[in-house]
């Protein structure tokens, strides 16, 4: 049996979905609604002491990290195979795994905070972020968050994440230059491009695709990918998907009631 416990809106979660996808596996959703930092709460820490998602459960064997989780599920069920059989391959594609965790998500995660969720303050109110907050066991780390949420965008920090991150798109563009295309590498298509995917959705979804204008080849290759029937069923429907430059906030305060992890639109 496999179980998946994620957030619906979060690169790392989709990536591990989209590995489940390809591969045809059923699993058993656990859904944790982050805004609510139900991933604070001691039975799921139980599960993950670093408080982070996904995690997954297969049979019992608990494993943490996506990029550990993507791994696993493809040696464990290996008919499908999203790893190259030759070494060079496989280490090209390990260092795009890498880099999308080590580098993009960092960015990625700059970027979201300041173009989604400082949205939060105005969607639900800051009495109902600082109820919510109370389940975090390390509450200077919980008035960071809400000076961060309540403050106005740092536009100086949105600005040095998209520089750095055309920096890695010029490199991937070479990369995929170099390979022959059309996937990271080359007739492959591997975890490296299950990785790329859900972090360039998400450039998607802060309305900010320009910044491949320079970069054909990987604008391309995340066209093919949303071709991909695993990665349109392991995206976030629109309810689940954050506010954001593309899905702006109700007009009418959001109740704490709400659909369960979910980002109403009205």
């Amino acid at each position: 049996m496999i179980e998946l416990y994620h957030f619906w809106d979060s690169p790392c979660c989709f990536k591990v979905r989209t590995v489940l996808a390809e591969k045809n596996l059923e699993w058993k959703a656990h859904l944790i609604a982050s805004v609510q930092f139900d991933h604070f709460k001691p039975e799921y820490q139980a599960l993950n002491p670093h408080s982070l998602a996904p995690t997954l459960v297969h049979d019992g064997r608990v494993i943490l990290h996506s990029g550990v989780i993507a791994e696993y599920l493809d040696e464990i069920f290996s008919d499908i195979g999203l790893v190259p059989n030759n070494s060079e391959d496989r280490a090209i594609m390990r260092q795009w795994t890498h880099d999308e965790q080590a580098y993009l998500f960092p960015l990625i995660v700059t970027l979201s905070f300041n173009l989604m969720m400082t949205l939060r303050e105005k969607a639900y109110g800051m009495e109902q972020l600082r109820e919510w907050s109370k389940r975090h066991p390390d509450q200077n780390k919980v008035q960071d968050y809400l000076r961060r949420v309540s403050s106005p965008k740092d536009q100086d920090s949105i600005d040095a994440a998209i520089e750095k991150f055309i920096w890695h798109m010029k490199r991937l563009e070479k990369q995929i230059s170099e390979s022959g295309g059309p996937w990271v590498c080359g007739e492959f298509y591997s975890l490296a491009d299950i990785s790329l995917g859900p972090i360039l959705d998400r450039i998607e979804h802060l309305d900010l695709l320009h910044v491949l204008d320079k970069t054909p080849r990987v604008a391309e290759m995340y066209d093919q990918i949303k071709t991909r029937l695993a990665f349109q069923s392991a995206a976030p429907e629109h309810d689940y998907r954050m506010w954001g430059p593309k899905k702006p906030v109700p007009k009418t305060q959001v109740s704490s009631d709400a659909p369960y992890g979910t980002f109403p639109s009205e």
